[in-house]
């Protein structure tokens, strides 16, 4: 049974006895049988025994933790719902999602199987589990949160799950940091793949577990270089008689040493001596992997440009999936056919390939790097133990020369652990799994990068992030994620380029905000880079720009957005974690998807999509063409069939001040809802499938809270009429003149609380907040001996992130209450507020939210 949870707090019968060789559905689902190691980790899960730590070696399939334990929670319902996966580089957050979509889509393919998912769930599906994806700019869709009964995989990084379970989600606005908070810090299991590259994020994780306690959160590290914990789960002799784990074990890799003065000429050199086979290149920094790419596209009668790739974590998103699903990436993967007389190809990769990347590479070159790294490179070359792979180790002279005795300078101390694991490299005969595995953790450690010093997490410190609508004064969350370090890392900026941006930004930062929450940065449009090399891009493009600026748009790590116009006297603002949308004739991007400030040429638009559209209306220039395309300046693409029954937000680009103005509107167009509006900070939970009012809509929201929480084991049944309750009242505050008026709604006729085609003029309101609106009414109605009273009121108050702690500000307060009453009720929300929290704690209040939000979005 799942620790600290017992058959009556469940309502589930006990799982049946299981036997450690029985991982039912594995091989269907996987296309091979599992390995001893993870037959036994399906039993341990089955049974609610979760290792704190994993330390399996590179090639043995650890990720297939997630899979076996989808598979125990089958068996054993006790066990938490969601899965959320971390990844410390970006680049792997795709390829791991990738991976798990396939099994979810065999899942899906044994409807016996698929039934057992969808029966713990509130909401019917065609997906058996949901994925989530969080890696920046804003790509998730959403979905994995509408029904929070249902299975669900999340897969991120550190900073953007970190962030999300701290309450301060980088990108995320008010209402979402609580959302995400409660779905990701309650009712889950965190892994955190290769967890020796990130000991800050994995201290900080059983900081949560201890301050929630195993019984709501559990943390699993995943790594191949070494772990500690009380608990670790291993290889064992059964594994070692496994045939294929030994073949992989024991895959051939032959070191070979190469001391030059001149690094990236030697290692094409060395590359290109192979003439078939797939060959990894690694190297450190993004500017030398081009340059050896480069070179080796241009060596004559050697490489073609077809057999070349590069692999950086700064790849738009665009770029980097049609890497993905190229023909030299193909070359690379395990279960290809390897044909001996095929020309060789090269991948050459930063760290962006070093860690979690399903690559089987047979050959490869690098450059020298401290131990922890070079294990995790030679992981990625001859996994399956099918070639007699060589590696190639190139490294200076004076990188072989070990500083003074006692380097203190984190430079030197990085430049000692390079100098000694050259020396450890050059002790071992091969480069098998087994034999570095056999390497003391003494030496690992002294070989390693040096791992800076986690940050305590206290209750109180939780407490305070957990105050979201408060402007507090808080410590940088990557104090607790990153730890405190001698070299600190630099923060992100997530870069994506859009037509329209200077329209936005002459309407302003409202009208911004919204067409970016209505329309979000997809998964194909983002680039990452370091915040220093975006405002040294950023600079550029202002400068490119002469006199006339730049139009810019950022969205700060707590949703803020602004919109203006860049000088070049301006200073450039925070980027750091932060969403930078640039116009796309700022240019700033190769074409190969590299963010760079010398790219001048305007760089493509790729933010349309299956399901996503933008046009103008009427189209720029008149009458749309007789072949169906648009007019000049808008999208090339021909205008799809199913916009006529699109969810839209529509942008006016007049002066609406004006009665002869000659109507012009930015139409963003989605072929179905998306979720995340309903959950978002701007004013498009009006905006639905089809028109409701407020009647209708609240109705709705009630019957699917009722479902939502009757698919949840651990909720009581006054907990589930107190969401029920809620989603009754939620948005009656939307039913005032103010509100009506201000979403355009037709007069006469009963309040509309969604319509499909609208759209909300925000600056109507004057600030009012429709959920205080809903909380004049729900208190005036609800008997105070009511059970759970409290609880329906903060969950009415805080659906939109407001009430944590309360709503200061009088503006937000309801119009046609007295003032008397108003100021009483948003004192009241804040002291409701610290009460629930003592009683629930920050998490399961958080998710408690999370429950009404996801019943919203589902209607």
């Amino acid at each position: 049974m799942f620790p600290g949870m017992t058959d009556s707090s469940t309502r589930r019968p006990a799982p049946a006895a299981c036997g450690p060789a029985d991982v039912p559905h594995f091989e269907e689902i996987v296309g091979h049988a599992p390995y001893p190691w993870q037959r036994r980790m399906y039993g341990k899960f089955v049974e609610g025994d979760v290792p704190e730590a994993v330390d399996i070696p590179t090639g043995l399939g650890k990720t297939l933790c997630v899979l076996l334990f989808l598979l125990a929670r089958v068996r054993n319902p006790a066990l938490p719902t969601r899965v959320v996966y971390v990844v410390d580089r970006r680049a792997i957050v795709d390829q791991t999602a990738g991976a798990i979509h396939g099994w979810v889509d065999r899942i899906a393919e044994l409807p016996a199987l698929a039934g057992e998912f969808g029966s713990c769930a509130a909401f019917p599906s065609d997906r058996p589990v949901r994925l989530g994806v969080l890696r920046g700019g804003w790509a998730d869709d959403g979905e994995w949160r509408v029904d929070p009964a249902r299975p669900a995989v999340v897969v991120g990084t550190v900073d953007m799950i970190g962030s999300r379970i701290l309450f301060s989600g980088y990108g995320d606005g008010r209402s979402r940091r609580p959302m995400h908070a409660g779905l990701l810090g309650y009712d889950s299991i965190v892994m955190l793949d290769e967890a020796h590259l990130s000991p800050a994020m994995g201290a900080f994780l059983r900081d949560v577990e201890r301050i929630q306690g195993p019984s709501k959160f559990r943390t699993m590290t995943l790594s191949a270089t070494g772990a500690e914990a009380s608990m670790v789960f291993s290889l064992s002799a059964e594994d070692e008689e496994d045939r294929e784990v030994r073949r992989r074990l024991y895959a051939v890799k032959t070191p070979r040493f190469n001391p030059v003065e001149k690094l990236a000429d030697r290692i094409c050199e060395l590359a290109a001596d192979h003439r078939t086979g797939s060959v990894a290149i690694f190297v450190g920094t993004v500017a030398v992997a081009g340059k050896i790419a480069k070179k080796l596209t241009e060596l004559s009668g050697a490489v073609g440009a077809e057999r070349v790739a590069l692999l950086t974590g700064t790849l738009r998103g665009k770029e980097r999936a049609e890497l993905a699903a190229g023909a030299v990436w193909r070359r690379f993967l395990p279960d290809r056919d390897r044909d001996a007389d095929t020309p060789s190809v090269y991948l050459v990769m930063t760290s962006a390939g070093e860690v979690g990347v399903d690559l089987d590479a047979d050959h490869a070159v690098m450059d020298l790097a401290t131990l922890d790294s070079m294990i995790q490179r030679v992981g990625r070359v001859n996994r399956s133990g099918r070639v007699e792979a060589e590696v190639a180790v190139v490294h200076t002279r004076k990188e072989a020369e070990k500083p003074g005795e006692s380097p203190k300078a984190y430079r030197q101390k990085l430049d000692a652990a390079r100098a000694e694991t050259l020396e450890v490299l050059q002790g071992l005969s091969d480069l098998s799994p087994a034999t570095l595995k056999g390497i003391d953790k003494p030496t690992l450690e002294r070989c390693s990068a040096p791992s800076p010093r986690p940050a305590r997490l206290h209750a109180e410190v939780v407490e305070a992030f957990a105050a979201t609508s408060a402007a507090l004064q808080l410590p940088p969350v990557s104090v607790y994620l990153r730890g405190v370090s001698e070299d600190p890392e630099t923060p992100e900026s997530f870069l994506l380029w859009r037509r329209e941006v200077a329209d936005l930004v002459r309407l302003g930062g409202d009208f911004a905000g919204e067409a970016l929450a209505f329309f979000r940065p997809s998964a194909d449009e983002v680039a990452r880079v370091p915040e220093g090399d975006a405002h040294k891009l950023v600079r550029s493009a202002v400068l490119r720009q002469g006199g006339a600026g730049l139009p810019l748009i950022v969205i700060d790590p707590r949703g803020g957005v602004s919109a203006r116009v860049l000088g070049s006297e301006d200073k450039i603002p925070p980027l750091g974690y932060a969403t930078v949308v640039l116009p796309t004739t700022a240019g700033g991007l190769e074409p190969s998807g590299l963010p760079s400030e010398d790219a001048a040429d305007e760089v493509p638009d790729v933010g349309d999509g299956d399901g996503r559209y933008r046009y103008e209306e009427p189209a720029p220039g008149g009458e749309e063409r007789e072949d169906g395309e648009e007019a000049e300046g808008e999208s090339a693409a021909p205008r799809p069939d199913w916009l006529k029954k699109a969810v839209e937000l529509r942008i006016p680009l007049h002066d609406e001040g004006e009665d002869d103005a000659e109507e012009r509107f930015l139409v963003y167009a989605l072929r179905r809802p998306d979720p995340t509006h309903q959950t978002g900070d701007s004013d498009l939970t009006g905006l639905g499938a089809s028109t409701q009012t407020v009647d209708e809509h609240c109705a709705l929201v009630g019957d699917a809270a009722r479902l939502i929480g009757a698919a949840l084991p651990s909720l009581s049944a006054p907990e589930i009429e107190a969401l029920e309750t809620a989603g009754r009242w939620h948005d009656r505050g939307k039913a005032r003149n103010v509100w009506q008026r201000a979403a355009d709604a037709p007069a006469g006729r009963p309040p509309l609380a969604k319509s499909a085609k609208g759209r909300l003029r925000s600056w109507m309101l004057g600030g009012y907040r429709h959920e205080f609106g809903s909380l004049v009414e729900a208190d005036r109605a609800i008997p105070t001996d009511a059970p759970n009273r409290d609880l329906v009121l903060h969950l009415i108050a805080a659906h939109h992130g407001w009430a944590r702690p309360g709503f200061p500000d009088s503006r937000q307060w309801d119009p046609d209450a007295p003032a008397a009453l108003n100021r009483k009720l948003a004192v009241e929300a804040a002291s409701r507020f610290a009460r629930l929290q003592a009683e629930y704690g920050p998490w399961r209040l958080a998710w408690l939210e999370a429950l009404l939000k996801a019943a919203d979005a589902h209607a």
